[in-house]
């Protein structure tokens, strides 16, 4: 959109220069361009191949216009398959001005069509964005939301963000509380688990003691089990400090 004119414009194609550059001869990938109108590269999802053309037509791309997020992301998860895991990477820096701009109406749009291998991964540029769609979106479909100062550098950020998902370890990622009677327990569902990264699970539970967690989740399409023995839910409040702090971890959340 207009608003991306400049700096913002220029690292936006110099982030999505450095994801195509370094694809593997499997990947595939599409790009879409929104403002009041949607432009995409290709009409189906391309190989590595491509990349040169594709990071051409970034080039030729300029600033200007409105913000329809619904169209864009509907066009994007339209073209994923349920073939493999599919990654969505969504940038944005305002609010959505054209087309459905109802914050809600968006979710519940992608939601009917998205497949559940696509995972969402938002970025917000600057001040400006709707952050109750952004990590609304992402809880939905197992991502993650960054944002970006605008004194930031855009192009470094996703760069970085892109090398961890290039490894997942886990995907599909579920718990067995066993004894233990859980509930408000967020995120849900839980995200995939990369290299270098963690994931914090905040919940509520009804009665403590001791029970066997049980970690599920998929290492290319397998499906493995981790159990956890002799593990405590103490009753009473925590004397450490930063376990006190887990009922403001959850009330966030």
């Amino acid at each position: 959109s207009g608003s991306m004119e400049g700096e913002k414009f220029r690292q936006t194609v110099s982030a999505a220069r450095d994801i195509l550059e370094p694809l593997n001869p499997e990947d595939r990938f599409n790009l879409v361009a929104f403002s009041s109108g949607i432009e995409v590269y290709s009409e189906e999802l391309q190989g590595q191949q491509a990349t040169s053309q594709a990071i051409h037509w970034l080039e030729t791309l300029s600033a200007q216009g409105s913000t329809d997020i619904n169209r864009a992301l509907l066009e994007a998860a339209a073209m994923t398959s349920t073939e493999r895991p599919t990654y969505l990477i969504f940038l944005t820096d305002g609010l959505p001005t054209e087309g459905v701009i109802d914050s809600q109406e968006i979710l519940e749009n992608l939601s009917a069509v998205a497949p559940k291998n696509l995972r969402l991964f938002s970025f917000g540029v600057g001040y400006d964005v709707d952050t109750f769609l952004l990590d609304s979106l992402v809880q939905e479909h197992r991502g993650a939301t960054t944002y970006v100062l605008p004194d930031e550098a855009l192009d470094e950020v996703l760069s970085t963000f892109y090398a961890q998902i290039t490894t997942p370890l886990l995907t599909d990622l579920s718990i067995d509380f066993g004894d233990i009677s859980v509930y408000d327990v967020f995120p849900n569902p839980i995200p995939d688990l990369f290299e270098g990264s963690q994931i914090v699970l905040s919940g509520r539970f009804r009665q403590g003691g001791s029970t066997t967690l049980t970690l599920s989740g998929k290492i290319e399409n397998q499906v493995v089990d981790f159990q956890y023995n002799d593990q405590f839910f103490n009753n009473t409040k925590p004397d450490d400090p930063v376990l006190a702090a887990l009922p403001q971890i959850w009330a966030t959340r």
